[in-house]
């Protein structure tokens, strides 16, 4: 899979020829590199196909262009850009000129962009503009330094790293770098991965991705990652699959095993989330169906899903009907018998009115989102028209039930 830098250019002039002042840049293997531009020890190291250099119109790039050419190659674009430099006017069209000397003296595909500052909202979406522009939509592996530059263009580089995971589901993000200058040491400046701040991200990502979606799935390559078992992995996603296709009790099997294997401690980010994870997935340690159904109806209603919530909360009812009286809730047959003589009673008048009215509204309500008509009630029809109303309406009704569930 091709392979792309993306690196930080800044204004350090501490050496009037290199800028930036010469360091030796210790990697995570031992390996070293000597330099003053940590993004070149990182592109020797890695070796990647394509090298994005993105800086703004007072970067250093007369700087760099020095350093690393001889001196009587292209005299008069080294001039104009030292020039360019100093007065902070470097175009995108003369970087475009120089890039031919950067590749053949640095032995890499070299890519100098022009950025903006990133001194206001406009200019830092701009910043991710280009980036996510410069990597375009085939699939490849990034690795980001985020090392040089403004102390905020370091951030907006850690933003695009989460942002082209979101829009370029092709790409994927390897490794996030930092050579640590402050942190030098006996003249050895570690290099450190950032990836661990990364692997938060997605842990958090995750979480609101199931917020919104109920998917177990999501968690499975983040647990397996760090060193949750394959078979207790792979049990989210089919945890997920059984949900969706309201099969409660085989999806709350398979969340049990995951539960079981969480109390087992992880390591990395997921180490940070397993408590957060473990509520998450607690309903399905209840003691019977009724109360899983009613717990999952609630979490429906809480991400907004009516109808999820409305047929979970039906659903949950006559499960536990079911249960009170000895009979199979998970028999298709047992479950219609129990309803129909359920609703035979309440005609009868042997519950209660409130249950009477909470147990026809939600089966109307039921009814109508499922097949997308009308409701019968007059009342039922403007909870339709107003989704709080719905909600609000639907909330009521899941906690009638739960009292008398209970």
């Amino acid at each position: 899979m091709p392979t792309t830098l993306l690196t930080l250019l800044g204004k350090g002039r501490d050496n009037p020829q290199t800028g930036y002042r010469d360091a030796t840049y210790d990697f995570p293997d031992g390996q070293a590199r000597k330099t003053p531009y940590f993004g070149l020890a990182l592109a020797d190291y890695l070796g990647p196909e394509h090298v994005v250099i993105l800086g703004t119109a007072g970067s250093m790039w007369g700087a760099l262009l020095e350093h690393h050419t001889a001196q009587d190659a292209d005299e008069h674009l080294r001039l104009e850009l030292m020039e360019a430099e100093a007065e902070g006017r470097v175009t995108q069209t003369l970087l475009d000129q120089v890039a031919p000397l950067f590749r053949a003296a640095l032995g890499h595909q070299i890519n100098p962009r022009l950025v903006p500052a990133g001194s206001s909202p406009e200019e830092q979406i701009e910043i991710l503009s280009t980036i996510a522009e410069q990597l375009g939509k085939q699939q490849h592996s990034i690795h980001f330094d985020l090392t040089h530059g403004f102390r905020h263009l370091g951030m907006i580089g850690f933003l695009s790293a989460f942002m082209i995971e979101r829009l370029r589901q092709q790409i994927q993000v390897e490794g996030l770098w930092y050579g640590a200058l402050d942190m030098t040491r006996n003249g050895i400046t570690p290099v450190l991965r950032l990836d661990g701040l990364n692997a938060v991200q997605q842990w958090v990502s995750a979480l609101d991705k199931f917020d919104v979606s109920g998917d177990y799935g999501v968690f499975t390559p983040l647990l397996q990652a760090d060193g949750l078992p394959e078979g207790a992995a792979q049990c989210l996603i089919k945890a997920a699959h059984f949900e969706r296709i309201s099969n409660i009790s085989n999806a709350a099997s398979q969340l049990r095993t995951v539960i079981q294997a969480l109390k087992e401690p992880l390591g990395g980010a997921s180490s940070l989330f397993q408590e957060t994870l473990h509520k998450r997935l607690s309903w399905a340690s209840k003691d019977n169906l009724a109360e899983q159904q009613r717990l999952l109806a609630q979490r429906a209603l809480d991400r907004g899903d009516a109808l999820r919530a409305a047929i979970l909360g039906l659903e949950a009812l006559i499960t536990h009907l079911c249960l009170e009286q000895n009979y199979d809730p998970l028999n298709y047959q047992d479950r219609e018998n129990i309803g129909a003589e359920f609703q035979g009673q309440i005609r009868a008048g042997e519950h209660p009115q409130w249950l009477k009215k909470a147990y026809w509204t939600l089966n109307d309500l039921r009814n109508s989102m499922a097949h997308g008509t009308r409701p019968k009630h007059p009342d039922n029809q403007k909870l339709m028209q107003n989704p709080e109303r719905l909600i609000s309406g639907l909330q009521s009704i899941l906690s009638t039930l739960t009292n008398h569930m209970r």
